[in-house]
């Protein structure tokens, strides 16, 4: 039996995932193996060898469309199909693990799954470590970014209204170790609406929150968003989620523009929060090109029960 870090009802942390966690009779969504060592988890090379027809492995990855291998067969579909990505999946529970899927890839079959799957657990294992730039800054720490594809919205998640100009609006970046990142969304708005930024705290490291915050300075101080910071867990989704109702409850009436650039956890939150407030949220995303070899070594992995929310795994 595997020896449990925690379990809260909706989260479960174990040092690595085990078949005994998965349910037989469910659909499994992964990403390429790749040669970040978090990335060539045991789990799925071993479910594709015993329950091929159920994994379906994400072996392409844009910003509109995936690739994708079921049962020895490749396919495509766009990422805003909303009956194509339904037709891939004959069962009602599914499990996606996050760690190498892009933003995009799993926000769509987020919003897939939410109204129709009666249940859904993503999956998300923390690194090791983050490579560290060869010349550090106070800005760039870590060197995890090639490029960026630009500002906009996920596949799917365009706010076409917007909010109502008499409307209050407010900028919810989270906060990870790239400054430029919640920096050049900023730059997207003019006027610029108000910043309450959300950190990861605790984070998966004792010293993370401080790098992050010390990382971000400038953009902090420049929006004045100092006094507006909220905190939630870095691996929680649930707590980001918590964060946004937080927000949304403080400041009635306000639209909030989410930019999803912390923790991947964090995103997961964020999204799941606009997709079930799509009236006065919109998701902003810069879509980052994320460089190769950009962590090392293999930290917790976290299962998230999405739906139902407080059944046990």
């Amino acid at each position: 039996m595997n020896r449990y870090i925690a379990h809260d009802g909706h989260t479960q942390t174990v040092p690595a995932l085990k078949e005994d966690l998965l349910g037989e009779d469910a659909f499994y969504v992964f990403g390429a193996f790749s040669e970040e060592h978090r990335l060539q988890q045991a789990i799925w090379r071993e479910m594709l060898e015993k329950r091929p027809a159920q994994c379906v492995q994400i072996v392409e990855q844009q910003d509109t469309a995936m690739s994708y291998r079921l049962a020895g067969t490749d396919a495509s579909v766009g990422l805003s199909d909303n009956e194509g990505l339904k037709r891939i999946f004959n069962r009602s529970v599914v499990y996606v693990d996050i760690t190498g899927l892009n933003h995009s890839v799993w926000a769509a079959l987020l919003r897939v799954f939410l109204p129709d799957f009666d249940s859904i657990y993503f999956i998300y294992t923390e690194p090791g470590a983050y490579k560290e730039h060869e010349s550090p800054s106070s800005s760039s720490l870590f060197d995890l970014t090639a490029t960026f594809g630009g500002v906009s919205p996920l596949p799917g998640m365009a706010n076409l209204a917007g909010p109502d100009r008499h409307v209050k609006s407010v900028l919810v970046p989270f906060l990870g170790f790239e400054s430029a990142r919640p920096k050049h969304i900023a730059l997207d708005f003019d006027p610029q609406p108000q910043v309450m930024p959300v950190v990861g705290l605790p984070g998966f490291k004792t010293d993370y929150p401080q790098i992050t915050i010390s990382t971000n300075n400038e953009f902090l101080s420049e929006a004045r968003a100092y006094e507006h910071i909220r905190y939630a867990r870095a691996s929680c989704p649930f707590e980001a989620y918590s964060a946004l109702f937080e927000i949304h409850r403080d400041n009635p009436g306000c639209f909030l523009h989410i930019a999803p650039t912390g923790t991947k956890p964090h995103a997961l939150g964020a999204v799941w929060y606009a997709l079930d407030h799509p009236r006065d949220t919109e998701i902003i995303y810069d879509h980052p090109i994320r460089k190769g070899k950009r962590t090392t070594g293999v930290g917790p992995t976290h299962i998230y029960c999405i739906k139902p929310r407080h059944a046990y795994i």
